[in-house]
């Protein structure tokens, strides 16, 4: 589904309209944790979210956090709820990818994963492996399991849109009541709503990270039709342009979208120079991989050694089985 515009206006009549529906959405989220008991595994947790619908990098985040851990001398495994996935309760296995979602996938090229809807009996499966910490993909409005880190990404970009919760606007709960079940913020690009400075009027004290989302190759030497289908594809593209890439179309997929034979041979009829991402190649049939350039990203933060001394803040109380 496309988002509507006025999520990102300001004074948006029809947002102020749907408000009250926003503030009920938001009332239900709040009321889950209200009523829920949460497993307290035998595992740490770190929760990756965001507030936002939509993609705001929480993958890619989680893939860079895995990195930082493990230099710590951590086994992680990710815990993803497998939005799309066929198969449930399943560790991923990378030479039996089908009926896999595109972001267990990635993740798995990465670390171990468990792609478990119900988080509680995830930790529990985690729990008999030999990690010794979970980085979950999402799940922060999920009341069922105790956090013990959670971390919001957010757009640079967008922000928190108009501000409104579902239908009103882009956010699964106000800023204000995230931020009270947050350890620090990630904003991923630059600022432009100064949305740094909505979370200190909240929360002087919150860690603020700033990152960007960078790629090692080299992008002038690229031309063609560039595809993805993610929640926020225009960040793929404009990251391309700013490389210095020539492209002759880009083409938008609904997220998560499952390619088939004649959506990639479409494309190939108007130009042979076909470029994506690594998490749309994983779903394309594996006959047209040598056919298509994926770009690869990373994580860079311009604030790493603050990242670095927040885990190792907690490390002896998250890091320690209970």
């Amino acid at each position: 589904m496309k988002q509507p515009a006025f999520w990102f206006q300001k004074k948006s009549k029809i947002g102020a309209l749907l408000a009250p529906l926003g503030a009920f959405y938001a009332w239900t989220i709040k009321r889950r944790f209200e009523k829920t008991t949460p497993y307290k595994g035998q595992l740490p947790l770190i929760c990756v979210g965001n507030l936002n619908v939509g993609g705001t990098g929480k993958t890619p985040f989680c893939l860079a956090l895995a990195d930082f851990l493990e230099k710590q001398g951590k086994k992680v495994c990710f815990l993803n709820h497998g939005y799309k996935c066929e198969k449930q309760n399943v560790f991923v296995d990378l030479k039996n990818p089908i009926g896999v979602c595109d972001e267990a996938l990635l993740l798995a090229k990465r670390a171990p994963t468990l792609v478990c809807k119900n988080r509680a009996e995830g930790l529990k499966t985690l729990e008999q492996t030999d990690c010794n910490v979970v980085v979950m993909d999402d799940g922060f409005q999920n009341p069922s399991v105790k956090k013990d880190l959670s971390f919001l990404v957010f757009d640079g970009r967008l922000g928190v849109g108009n501000g409104y919760c579902l239908p009103a606007g882009p956010l699964r709960e106000s800023l204000e009541d995230g931020l009270k079940r947050a350890n620090a913020v990630v904003i991923v690009g630059a600022d432009q709503t100064n949305l740094c400075d909505s979370i200190r009027k909240i929360d002087s004290r919150m860690p603020i990270l700033f990152a960007k989302v960078e790629s090692d190759a080299d992008l002038s030497k690229l031309s063609g039709i560039a595809f993805a289908g993610l929640g926020r594809p225009e960040k793929f593209f404009d990251m391309l342009r700013a490389g210095g890439a020539k492209l002759t179309e880009t083409i938008v997929f609904p997220d998560h979208y499952m390619y088939s034979e004649s959506d990639i041979e479409k494309m190939l009829k108007k130009n042979k120079h076909l470029i994506t991402t690594e998490k749309d190649i994983v779903k394309i049939p594996e006959k047209y991989h040598s056919q298509i350039t994926v770009v690869k990203i990373r994580f860079v933060f311009d604030n790493e050694s603050e990242l670095i001394n927040l885990l190792k803040d907690i490390e002896n109380e998250v890091y320690t089985r209970r």
